[in-house]
């Protein structure tokens, strides 16, 4: 058993118990701790939020990379809560899946993609939720097909379900 003393502490190595971080990288994590607190944020718009403070790409991507090592950060719970937020707002697939590709996430590594979130109680198909969409809050133009048309695709369904939805909705309106 050694002797605990002078000279064998003198021979211990001295580290700090938590790493040294750059004051950049520190202040960068301190905003995306108070970005986060306000709702929940993707990598990519922190990077680009980052950037706009004037945060360096190298401090900025460090401390991202901290925020999700810790959770305070993840790019597929917010995919999920952006695909049910848009989805109760009537948004088609075609236009979520757009969205989140801008965000640089790809919905298909959601577990459950899509039958968990388009999936309803009673069956209903994309068609019949944008045509459930159009009875709600119908077009107003004098041509329907159109406008109905134009209505669905600003929702950001796909074209097959706008032309579908659209003229079984002419045909509910007595214009076909």
């Amino acid at each position: 058993m050694p002797i605990i003393d002078e000279v064998f502490l003198s021979t211990l190595v001295h580290e700090p118990l938590a790493p040294v971080v750059p004051e950049g990288e520190e202040k960068a994590f301190s905003r995306i701790s108070r970005l986060v607190a306000s709702r929940e944020r993707c990598t990519s718009e922190l990077a680009g939020r980052l950037a706009q403070d004037g945060f360096s790409e190298q401090d900025a991507q460090s401390a991202i990379a901290r925020a999700v090592s810790c959770g305070m950060v993840d790019d597929l719970r917010y995919a999920d809560i952006l695909i049910r937020s848009r989805v109760s707002q009537d948004r088609g697939r075609a236009g979520i899946e757009e969205e989140l590709n801008r965000y640089g996430i790809d919905p298909r590594r959601l577990a459950g993609w899509p039958d968990e979130y388009f999936g309803t109680d009673d069956g209903a198909s994309e068609e019949e939720r944008a045509f459930g969409f159009l009875c709600r809050k119908p077009p107003r133009s004098k041509n329907t097909y159109a406008a109905a048309c134009r209505k669905l695709a600003a929702r950001g369904y796909s074209p097959d379900v706008v032309f579908a939805a659209a003229r079984r909705y002419a045909k509910h309106e007595g214009v076909f």
